[in-house]
């Protein structure tokens, strides 16, 4: 299984909850921003989940990559499992995953093999703050960075005791950071998807559309849910992206991610029984030359 593919929606995802955290941390007046960390403090606290994400990219209305997963995740015991499946404009295909103390086991659908990942040791964690929060200089720098972004979020009482956090921003709210790397960042996407579709069939499930004019971040939208126990049980975000090709015609890309959590605190990931299967063992070694020889885009797999 190639990897490259779903740097695409990892990015998205990690990029959304980045812009989501970094609203909460900055605000510590805004009442949306503090309903929204309380709710995911309590839900951390869970310690394992279930994760059922749907993620989308469109062009002009039309689809270009579909992803469907489920991740079961126990901290505690330090494992997890991802069974997923995608549709994209070069075919369909799906993948497992598995994460067991020391290695991550990765099966394409249509595969016999598993391949066996050394990671580094996910009990180690990062010394505690002692204000339970991020440094002064982290505020100021996510102030300077993303503006007021945390005055555009909004909560909503909802019939079942629960909540709705908002975020929304418009084109002319957009922070000035997110105007400048947001055409950067998919430009590149853009471009490397377009020259694995070139060069192998075996590259990217997408070929994204080539900008090359008037490109920017028209709107973002986050949400998340809260039940009544005050933890989070469904975010969303949306992604509009807009601009010219060299053709003159003009796209307009909308990315959409939606995640719901469910069986807080009573998670048990799936696992993997290697015994009899064929294996193929890379080390860290192996990771970091084909990082190095492929960029943040590496290859797990050919």
């Amino acid at each position: 299984m190639r990897k490259k593919w779903l740097a695409i929606g990892l990015a998205v995802g990690i990029s959304g909850a980045l812009v989501w955290g970094i609203g909460v941390s900055a605000s510590a007046e805004n009442a949306g921003m503090e309903v929204y960390k309380s709710a995911l403090h309590q839900t951390s606290a869970a310690k394992s989940m279930t994760a059922n994400a749907h993620l989308e990219i469109s062009d002009n209305g039309a689809k270009l990559l579909t992803l469907e997963g489920v991740a079961k995740v126990n901290h505690d015991e330090q494992v997890a499992s991802v069974d997923a499946t995608y549709s994209g404009t070069k075919g369909t295909g799906s993948f497992q995953a598995f994460r067991e103390q020391n290695q991550v086991i990765v099966k394409k659908g249509d595969s016999d093999i598993y391949q066996v990942m050394e990671v580094m040791d996910w009990g180690h964690k990062a010394p505690k703050n002692k204000e339970d929060g991020p440094p002064a200089m982290m505020n100021h720098l996510t102030k300077t960075l993303f503006g007021n972004i945390d005055s555009w979020t909004t909560v909503e009482n909802l019939p079942d005791g629960g909540k709705r956090a908002s975020l929304g921003l418009s084109e002319e709210q957009m922070p000035v950071f997110v105007k400048v790397v947001g055409p950067i960042l998919y430009s590149k996407i853009a471009e490397h998807s377009q020259e694995k579709a070139a060069a192998s069939e075996k590259g990217l499930p997408v070929v994204l559309p080539s900008l090359e004019e008037n490109i920017q971040v028209d709107q973002i939208t986050l949400q998340a849910t809260i039940d009544e126990n005050n933890r989070i049980e469904q975010q969303s975000a949306e992604v509009h992206v807009s601009g010219v090709d060299a053709t003159g015609e003009k796209h307009e890309l909308l990315l959409s991610l939606d995640i719901s959590l469910s069986d807080l605190a009573a998670t048990t990931p799936d696992s993997i029984d290697l015994t009899g299967k064929q294996v193929e063992k890379i080390s860290r070694e192996d990771m970091k030359s084909r990082w190095k020889k492929d960029g943040w885009h590496q290859s797990v797999s050919q």
